[in-house]
């Protein structure tokens, strides 16, 4: 009998069917193939976690410069360097704190808030908090102790800027050209910007052996303040070099910038 099937055949010709049931078998296997391909290749998501309708409340004092962060006293630990942990502020949305807390800076307060945080450990100015607007209560304490930024050198590093409120946990993925729209309007709204480090060089005297990929800094501007919030928008989500000088307070680093010395680029 002939291979040639005909339609109202019970069933194909025996060597049709075995060159049939072949081509489906490789067809299985080259798609499953190309799949676990795809999947291997991906970029795993950072573990950085949104505690999104988890209210906590926190105790500490206000400071306002050079971004809005909560000092919360360690216990046990009365060096200056170690004294606190820094808990950067936000508003719901895409908006700063500055807003909701300019009120009660250098003020010891309790206030209510949603964690947003990063690997489960101490990012570039701690973990934030995302603030429940009426929350905050003045406490008779004693303010926290000052502290100083000590210089550590100029540096020349390349990476990429992005808003902290998304990059420590509420999107994910929360860097590159995917989240470039978004990550402009964070900042336009007050968030406070951070530099993901790819690679650093110290061109000081004292070399910086620290920084590995994928560390992160504050931004802050030449005179050591806040930033506009709208003086990064083109330098966003892509890879730049900066000129900058390494600043220190406390447990956390910044990076002091000229925003019009900022290039694109990683050469």
């Amino acid at each position: 009998m002939s291979d040639f099937y005909i339609g109202y055949l019970p069933k194909a010709p025996p060597a049709l069917a075995r060159f049939l049931r072949r081509l489906v078998f490789g067809l299985f296997l080259l798609t499953a193939t190309i799949a676990l391909a795809l999947v291997l290749t991906q970029h795993p998501f950072a573990r950085s976690f949104f505690e999104y309708g988890t209210v906590r409340s926190f105790e500490g004092v206000v400071a306002m410069q050079p971004y809005p962060v909560l000092l919360v006293t360690r216990p046990g630990q009365t060096s200056p360097e170690n004294q606190y942990s820094r808990y950067l502020l936000a508003a719901p949305g895409k908006h700063g704190a500055d807003d909701l807390i300019h009120a009660f800076q250098d003020k010891r307060v309790r206030l209510d808030g949603q964690l947003v945080y990063r690997d489960g450990r101490l990012m570039a100015g701690g973990p934030m908090i995302e603030i429940v607007p009426g929350s905050i209560a003045v406490l008779p304490d004693a303010p926290a102790s000052p502290q100083v930024s000590r210089d550590l050198g100029p540096v020349t590093a390349i990476g990429e800027i992005v808003d902290s409120k998304c990059y420590l946990g509420v999107m994910n993925p929360a860097r590159g050209k995917v989240h470039r729209d978004c990550a402009a309007r964070c900042l336009s709204g007050g968030i406070p910007p951070i530099f993901v480090a790819r690679r650093m060089e110290s061109t000081g005297a004292a070399p910086h052996t620290n920084v590995r990929n994928g560390t992160q800094f504050l931004l802050v501007g030449p005179d050591g303040a806040a930033l506009g919030s709208d003086v990064l928008r083109e330098f966003v989500a892509e890879p730049i070099t900066v000129q900058a000088e390494l600043l220190e307070r406390g447990d956390y680093q910044f990076l002091q910038i000229d925003p019009s010395k900022l290039r694109h680029g990683s050469d």
